[in-house]
């Protein structure tokens, strides 16, 4: 009897038919490779990579995640060039903030330069911070390039949906950009929502999302609409990135890169064509 085209084959076993998938690279195996008693546990190859890279030197420090930390180091940099220079009336303020007329006059950059900008001291905490606990794993996980991808793009999306949303107002900050990466993360979980790691995540995160989205009926001047923004291409990106492991070898680099790549460029398009 031929084998049934539509059932997946295991990844490790070829000839066998695939029941489930590892909850690591979502690689479908058979009941030989996982079963009920395992729990979470990865399949045999990623077992083996765990092992191999358990042997190996781990880098540490700013190297394992250059874009996070290089992202850190330029907001703290424009804050104080920003105070030191006039606060408010900051040439590099007046210059890069998301102030819409302007962008619709033309000034499309602006949309991405705002990102670099905080209104005082506990904004740009409250997004470094954010950065800081999203970024470095993240950008392990998918590697720097598909990582400054995705802010690009969920940056450029939470700038659009403001420009959009709220044509006349001025704007700064990064959080239609770190939205993006909680965004990542949800897709993720909900990829992996058919494991107990998955639907915890999935759980964490969405009492995060509420409280976030909660958050401008409370507080005024938040841009919920960049929020909303970088949320969406976040999650747009992280559903990409989950077919593409599903699809191709999860460890190959172009299937990360290229998401949010496309998605920045068609955004960005869209962004020249409407001013």
């Amino acid at each position: 009897m031929a084998a049934d085209p539509t059932v997946p084959r295991c990844a490790v076993h070829h000839d066998t038919g695939a029941s489930r998938r590892c909850p690591r690279c979502l690689r479908p195996v058979c009941d030989a490779c996982l079963n009920d008693r395992d729990g979470d546990a990865p399949c045999p190859a990623c077992r083996s990579e765990l092992v191999a890279a358990s042997r190996r030197p781990q880098p540490r420090g700013w190297r394992t995640a250059p874009v996070t930390y290089g992202l850190l180091a330029a907001y703290v940099a424009v804050f104080v060039v920003g105070t030191i220079s006039g606060g408010r009336a900051s040439p590099i303020v007046v210059l890069g903030a998301q102030i819409n007329d302007a962008v619709q006059a033309g000034q499309w950059w602006r949309v991405l330069t705002a990102t670099l900008l905080h209104d005082g001291l506990t904004h740009l905490a409250f997004n470094g911070y954010a950065l800081y606990v999203l970024g470095p794993q993240l950008e392990r996980g998918v590697g720097s390039v598909a990582f400054a991808a995705l802010y690009l793009a969920a940056g450029l999306a939470g700038g659009i949906a403001f420009l959009v949303g709220a044509p006349g107002p001025v704007a700064v900050g990064a959080s239609g950009a770190i939205f993006g990466l909680f965004g990542a993360y949800l897709a993720a979980a909900w990829a992996n929502r058919d494991t107990p790691a998955g639907r915890a995540g999935l759980t964490q995160l969405g009492v995060l999302l509420a409280i976030n989205l909660a958050l401008p009926l409370l507080i005024p001047r938040i841009a919920w609409q960049a929020h909303l923004g970088g949320l969406l291409a976040g999650v747009a990106v992280g559903l990409a990135w989950a077919v593409r492991v599903r699809r191709t070898d999860p460890g190959a680099t172009a299937g990360r890169v290229l998401p949010p790549v496309v998605l920045a460029a068609a955004l960005l398009a869209g962004l020249l064509w409407y001013t």
